[in-house]
């Protein structure tokens, strides 16, 4: 039975407004301009300052139907680091970037639809209604009924960072970030404390019909080598109450959780995924467990064919790239630990896909975020948008 944490929440005055020059709590004026481009402060015209150095390079297509997408890039021309994606067909997806850029993909070229002055983490949206969140409390919200779809920010009365967005509609949307999770319910925004402030958020995700979750890292999350004592916790997001999906994953010991996705697969025992790494002391491995709410147990599966690193000398090893999941039923499951790296649930284990070939052109960069639908499949990251074939 899953653990009640709380009924209690603390609501707070979600009206939104129109970004403006005062300050959040603890947070700078959120301007609607690039960081850094104090030089034009005033203005978030969408599209307006747009700078494609590299217009006339040639858009490169890999041998397995991946392809690049021309980006709008910074004031100085720089490239932005996508951070996250959102399809909700395949002429309307968002993505976001650390440097504040809200863009959209109407199915032919993006355009900048709005520039904050914090970095953006996560994106998601309907046909209607698109959220992005990030840096030091911000929110931003978009509702095509509410000043003609203007972008407005909405108060949260934290600084915290928003590491994940997910919603089953319009009136019932989940924020995550550490200790705590917040919901929209189309007016009011409500905050509801975990009870560990300790905990650190990793992601919120769902399904429709199965519900949305939120994945943190519990135990001791700075800790390393072998033996620690961080294991992943899936709390499940209901309005009014949140509660501990399954305490069993609390028995994952030494398991780093890096994403999850649910599933509506037909057995309840494999409804969610859990992705992560295991630290050997002399290096990492990638690691994977599935659970339902009733699971007794978790099994903890070695990721076959994903990327690990040994060092047998003991020496500094580098850090594991991010592990991406999404989920398009119940015998899809993909995950990317990097571009050309993935595997797809094939009902039995994870196989080892086809690598993203992109050619020697094609400088590999940190991905930071995956999303698709029936048809398409975006990879996002440092200076690239890649669409291709789910």
């Amino acid at each position: 039975m899953a653990l009640l944490l709380f009924l209690a929440a603390c609501a707070t005055n979600s009206v939104t407004e129109e970004p403006s020059q005062e300050p959040d709590i603890g947070v700078q004026p959120d301007s609607g301009a690039a960081q850094g481009d104090a030089g034009d402060a005033a203005s978030n015209e969408a599209g307006d300052h747009d700078v494609n150095l590299d217009a006339e390079r040639p858009l490169i297509c890999g041998k397995t139907g991946f392809c690049e997408t021309r980006l709008p890039t910074s004031d100085v021309g720089a490239p932005l680091s996508l951070q996250s994606v959102w399809v909700v067909s395949s002429n309307d997806v968002w993505t976001v970037s650390a440097e504040g850029f809200i863009l959209h993909w109407d199915g032919t070229s993006w355009t900048t639809a709005y520039r904050a002055a914090h970095a953006l983490y996560a994106v998601w949206g309907t046909a209607t209604d698109v959220w992005a969140a990030g840096e030091r409390g911000l929110l931003l919200h978009s509702s095509a009924g509410v000043n003609g779809g203007a972008w407005m920010r909405v108060e949260t009365g934290h600084a915290k960072d928003i590491h994940g967005i997910y919603g089953s509609s319009e009136k019932d949307v989940w924020f995550g970030y550490d200790g705590a999770v917040e919901h929209f319910d189309g007016s009011t925004l409500t905050s509801y404390d975990l009870g560990d402030p300790t905990l650190q958020i990793r992601s919120v995700f769902g399904r429709a019909g199965f519900g949305t979750y939120a994945l943190y890292a519990g135990g001791c999350t700075t800790c390393t080598g072998p033996f620690t004592s961080v294991h992943p916790v899936v709390f499940e997001l209901v309005p009014g109450q949140v509660t501990d999906f399954n305490r069993a994953l609390w028995n994952v010991q030494g398991i780093h959780p890096c994403t999850a996705v649910v599933t509506d697969a037909p057995d309840d025992d494999h409804r969610i995924f859990v992705f992560g790494y295991e630290d050997l002391g002399n290096g990492w491995t990638y690691r994977y467990g599935f659970l339902g709410q009733s699971s007794s147990k978790v099994t903890v599966n070695p990721l076959k064919d994903a990327f690990g690193i040994t060092e047998t000398n003991y020496n500094q090893y580098p850090s594991p790239p991010l592990l991406l999941s999404w989920a398009n039923d119940g015998v899809d499951v993909r995950v990317h630990s990097a571009i050309g790296t993935a595997s797809r649930w094939d009902g039995t284990t994870f196989a080892w896909l086809p690598s993203i070939d992109m050619g020697f052109d094609f400088v590999p960069r940190k991905l930071f975020g995956i999303h698709g639908n029936a048809t398409d499949e975006w990879l996002v990251g440092d200076g690239f948008a890649l669409k291709g074939p789910k």
